[in-house]
């Protein structure tokens, strides 16, 4: 039976969401839970079959009703969504999301405009915490601007009535305004103590100076980038704050999304805010500010002793005026109906009135797995939305995943051993467990095609047959998420690493954002690709003898000197060949065009687009193939790859034009750049302190896979022809290839600073 939901998209602040009146929720024999998660598509990282956004930001409910409490307007509940887990959190409140109130309920008609202002007065019901909102209707705020959002709206002020100690009972947990926290340690590195100002009011919050997270000496705007490379620092003193506040029993039990951190430092001459202020949000910059956050930040400017009132230059008025890198964010503290109230303006938009449909399809054999699995039956959504849920509590549904397998959802996730009690991954079985694949770029590229397609293909055979969960973690070009596998991967084997050489060259430049190293990871299965250099006739060059003593240098069109180019780069050096360089472009295609246009001369492509992108304007006699990267052999000896068998290799091309083979720190950096770039380009990794039996275990399955035939039959246009590499002697090849002595790295960080001007941070 297909349900039909009715719900407004709105904008509220810097978040989307959903809203929803609770009744409309109400679905007969499901909770409230179930029903999100399947109007958005969870669990699925792009939720494609929802209407979730695929981002924590644009994954929120709202649920309203008018509210029968004396003196409040509107009963409000927050849900945050899940994304890749089958998860909605109820622990929290949204205050972006809560600028969306007022102007529905004044639609809805639950409140009336009394001379051109309407004010509604708030439950939020995850925290109890008790909001007043004023929009005014004279026009004057219909188009009012925010940071972090390029559109205008009408401006809501939402005021927070007696936000202190809404969740701990206290407005400083510790009891005191600057706290010593001490940070534990880890086997490689020593334990430290933080020095943090622990505040409750609208949201726990710990506040560290910019000293503390190591961004002192660094450029204001830059912060959001260069905290990726603190991100395992920053996480722990999060985490030790938790503790601190009596929010968590330990560090490790702590949630990822409470309390929240915020970086503080004092304002600059030329800054027009009082303080300068970034705040982290599941591991990750916030665009602007959490509301709620921000009202912890208002309250400890007000409170002596703070790190945020010992920054300020003077006692802040009733506005004070917050610098984040998305821009200013004003809040204030005044009294409203007696009651102090901490508030800032938002502004809300209505984007969509929609009828949402899905059709809960449930096996009858659901009820008794979800009883197998020790979970309660499945509760009436009225009983789940008329209780407040508890503050703080979140509810993972493992029924509501099994409630969906008929749609595709569960087999997913759980794979084919719901009936089978978990089992541990050292066993030889991976039943009941589900094999996360953290793929730290965008949906939708290559790596991601690859990943997705090796991961589906890889599960079934592994004995036990888990379910497949890959998890786009996408930012600072693959970066980010790498980084927080580094730092919190589970150390089970049931969560693995994605890596490209977009991941593998920042880590061989030493950028400092870097927080991963592939000598602290075991390789499960590796993969290859090839390319060939190719260059514009009409630029001259009908061979490679054409590369060198001419009059102008080639023009070569690059995208990054720090990606995958530089191997291009280092064998241009190596040949000694007339290059210069323009880099910029978004991909090899707009390369590929230019230099059909004649804007650049010389270009190199990859296997997968080798045949449609260079092999017709070799055809047509526009272009010249001059040679392949070739391929590393077993032994680290370049040899010609088996997709271009009649082109020579760099190294041949050197033989050519010097008469004799190359040797010496060129050679060794060209060589190390093409197994970790293009021979061994793509992998899969475990982390270090992964049971050795489960990691054997994912090898030997990866080798099976690697052998079948119809597999590789399937896989000839993702895999372009390069096998799979998972046999017995993959962990010392692989060690081989990613050795990266200092020679090589010296040598390269000096081409890229005396040949194209780019130093390495």
């Amino acid at each position: 039976m297909k349900h039909s939901v009715k719900a407004t998209w709105m904008r509220g602040g810097t978040s989307k969401c959903w809203v929803f009146e609770r009744s409309a929720l109400e679905v007969p024999g499901f909770t409230a839970d179930e029903v999100l998660l399947r109007l958005f598509g969870s669990p699925d990282p792009r939720q494609i079959d929802g209407v979730g956004g695929g981002t924590s930001t644009t994954s929120k409910a709202v649920i309203l009703s008018p509210s029968e409490e004396p003196g409040v307007d509107v009963d409000y509940t927050f849900a945050q969504v899940g994304i890749e887990q089958a998860v909605v959190d109820w622990g929290s409140n949204c205050g972006n999301c809560s600028a969306v109130i007022a102007p529905y309920a004044l639609k809805h008609g639950w409140v009336d405009a009394i001379d051109g202002q309407v004010t509604v007065h708030i439950r939020n019901t995850n925290t109890g915490q008790l909001l007043v909102e004023r929009m005014n209707l004279d026009g004057t705020q219909s188009a009012e601007f925010i940071p972090g959002v390029p559109f205008p709206g009408q401006a809501v002020e939402i005021g927070f009535l007696d936000p202190a100690g809404g969740t701990t009972g206290q407005l400083l947990p510790a009891g005191e305004a600057l706290s010593t926290l001490q940070v534990a340690g880890n086997g490689t590195q020593p334990g430290f103590e933080a020095e943090a100002t622990l505040i409750d009011a609208g949201a726990p919050v710990v506040i560290i100076s910019a000293a503390q997270a190591g961004l002192d000496a660094v450029d204001f705007a830059d912060w959001p980038a260069q905290a990726l490379a603190e991100s395992e620092k920053l996480e722990k003193i999060r985490r030790a704050g938790a503790v601190a506040m009596g929010l968590s029993d330990s560090a490790e039990s702590a949630q990822r999304a409470i309390p929240k951190l915020a970086i503080a430092q004092a304002a600059d001459q030329g800054d027009e805010g009082d303080f300068r202020v970034m705040m982290l949000s599941m591991g990750a910059p916030h665009p602007a500010l959490a509301i709620t956050g921000s009202v912890a930040l208002t309250m400890a400017a007000r409170k002596r002793g703070t790190i945020i009132a010992n920054l300020l230059s003077a006692e802040p008025g009733e506005v004070l005026r917050m610098q984040t890198p998305a821009g200013q964010m004003q809040t204030w503290q005044r009294e409203i109906e007696g009651r102090t109230a901490v508030g800032t303006t938002r502004t809300a938009r209505e984007l969509a009135e929609a009828q949402l449909s899905f059709d809960p399809v449930a096996p009858p054999e659901v009820q008794a797995t979800a009883m197998l699995a020790g979970e309660p039956a499945l509760a009436p959504a009225s009983a789940q939305l008329l209780d407040d849920p508890p503050p703080h509590k979140r509810r993972t549904v493992f029924a509501s995943v099994a409630a969906f397998a008929a749609l595709g959802l569960g087999a997913t996730l759980l794979g084919g051993g719901l009936l089978n009690p978990p089992a541990t991954t050292a066993d030889g079985d991976y039943a009941g467990e589900t094999l996360e694949m953290v793929i730290p770029l965008a949906e939708g590229g290559g790596t991601d095609t690859w990943a997705r397609f090796v991961g589906q293909e890889l599960v079934h055979d592994i004995p036990g047959q888990p379910g497949f969960a890959p998890i786009n973690e996408a930012g600072g070009e693959g970066i980010t998420g790498s980084n927080r596998f580094a730092s919190s991967a589970a150390d089970d084997g049931t969560e693995l690493l994605v890596s490209t050489a977009t991941t593998v060259v920042p880590w061989v430049l030493d950028r400092d954002v870097v927080r991963y190293s592939f000598d602290k990871l075991e390789p499960v299965l590796v993969n290859g690709t090839g390319g060939v250099i190719y260059a514009r006739t009409d630029a001259g060059v009908d061979g490679v003898k054409d590369l060198v003593d001419r009059k102008k240098p080639l023009v070569f069109g690059g995208i990054t000197a720090t990606g995958l180019d530089l191997t291009t780069l280092v064998a241009f050096d190596l040949l000694e060949a007339d290059i210069s360089a323009t880099f910029g472009f978004e991909g090899r295609g707009p390369v590929n065009l230019a230099l059909q246009r004649g804007e650049v001369d010389i270009d190199y492509s990859t296997t997968s687009s080798y045949h449609s992108a260079v092999e017709p304007l070799a055809e047509e006699g526009s272009a010249t193939v001059l040679m392949s990267f070739g391929q590393l052999d077993e032994n680290g000896k370049v040899v010609r790859d088996p997709n271009f068998p009649d082109a020579p290799t760099v190294v041949e091309v050197y033989e050519e034009l010097h008469g004799k083979a190359p040797s010496g720190p060129k050679l060794e950096a060209y060589k190390t750049l093409l197994g970790l770039t293009y021979t061994y380009q793509k992998g899969l990794w475990a982390p270090k302190d992964a049971p050795e039996e489960a990691v054997e275990l994912l090898r030997e399955s990866a080798h099976q896979l690697s052998e079948d035939k119809e597999f590789n039959d399937k896989a000839e246009d993702v895999l372009g022809g390069y096998p799979i590499v998972a046999d017995e002697n993959l962990s010392q090849r692989v060690k081989d290839a990613y050795t990266v002595t200092e020679e090589t790295k010296g040598y390269v960080t000096a081409l890229l600073k005396d040949s194209y001007g780019i130093e390495i941070d």
